[in-house]
């Protein structure tokens, strides 16, 4: 998975939103679990 510079992601347990600033590939996680794509 690539992880686009701009795109936005949520954390469903938290609620933390986090844009990407460094392209990079894997999931992105918080809370344990992994962060989900805003759409």
């Amino acid at each position: 998975m690539q992880n686009e510079v701009g795109k936005f992601y949520k954390c469903l347990i938290c609620g933390r939103e986090i844009e990407i600033v460094k392209a990079g590939k894997g999931p992105i996680y918080c809370c344990g679990q992994p962060m989900v794509l805003k759409t």
